[in-house]
């Protein structure tokens, strides 16, 4: 609710003017060698690029596609479910008949929270009744949303292994969702030196091995790609009232003034 008036207050897409830092994301980084600031400084702003390296999954979702990014492909073969944001497009798209009511509720629950408020609160999620089939083991898996998952960060969806990830299995064990086990340790395995089971051809390879091998198995076999992915997003501008936002308009030498083709 507002802070006056106790009006109710909710999250809308807008058309905004934005400066397009992303392009600029890598030279960002490299050139953090290049100024005299604190180490401690600079591993901040490393962070809030936050650069990696990883691959886009595409999962068939009854003849649709729907895809996930991810720094850990070599753990595909646990997954065992996937969790999209509820502002996902598919999400309407998917989710069955009984369903509808439930998802459509928390779809409006979610709208009316921050970004902050639904990544610190307990993770809660609703079933779709909608499966996806794993491009790894064929097995179809269900796919739930979440708000916790933010539909502006990588696909706006993750693949769920509950053996590989701490967050997969508190919200696997609050649900009943299954685990498949492909590390002897589990979420305590080392995420580059964990020895893989369970994962057809990656058996017996460290997970840091595992993740080359598996992202060129995905490409040849053309349900995954390699990507490099950034936390940083384009800046809006938000000024308002006397300030208003920079249009950017050309001013020709003749006197004429034009906006720049968007």
């Amino acid at each position: 609710l507002s802070e006056r008036g106790n009006h109710p207050v909710e999250q809308r897409k807008m058309k905004q003017w934005v400066l397009k830092i992303t392009a600029y994301a890598d030279r960002l980084l490299a050139d953090l060698d290049l100024v005299d600031w604190p180490e401690s400084v600079k591993e901040m702003q490393r962070n809030w690029i936050g650069r990696s390296e990883g691959l886009e999954i595409t999962f068939d979702v009854g003849g649709k596609p729907l895809e996930i990014y991810t720094t850990r492909p070599e753990t595909l073969f646990g997954a065992t479910y996937m969790v999209l944001a509820p502002e996902h497009p598919l999400v309407k798209q998917i989710t069955t008949p009984d369903k509808t009511a439930e998802v459509e509720a928390y779809v409006t629950a979610a709208k009316n929270m921050t970004d902050r408020d639904r990544m610190i609160k307990d993770k809660t999620g609703v079933f779709t009744g909608a499966f996806a089939t794993n491009p790894a083991t064929g097995e179809k898996i269900a796919i739930w949303i979440g708000d916790y998952v933010l539909a502006h960060y990588g696909k706006g969806a993750v693949m769920a292994v509950p053996n590989a990830d701490q967050r997969d299995a508190d919200f696997a064990k609050q649900y009943g969702l299954d685990v498949k086990p492909i590390f002897p340790k589990g979420v305590e395995e080392d995420a580059d030196s964990g020895v893989l089971m369970n994962s057809g051809f990656l058996n017996g390879l460290s997970a840091k091995d595992a993740r080359v091998k598996f992202m060129d198995h995905a490409e040849s076999n053309g349900f995954g790609k390699r990507r490099v992915n950034y936390k940083l997003r384009d800046w809006i501008f938000s000024r308002q009232r006397y300030w208003g936002e920079p249009f950017p308009i050309i001013h020709r030498p003749d006197g004429e003034m034009s906006l720049v083709d968007t």
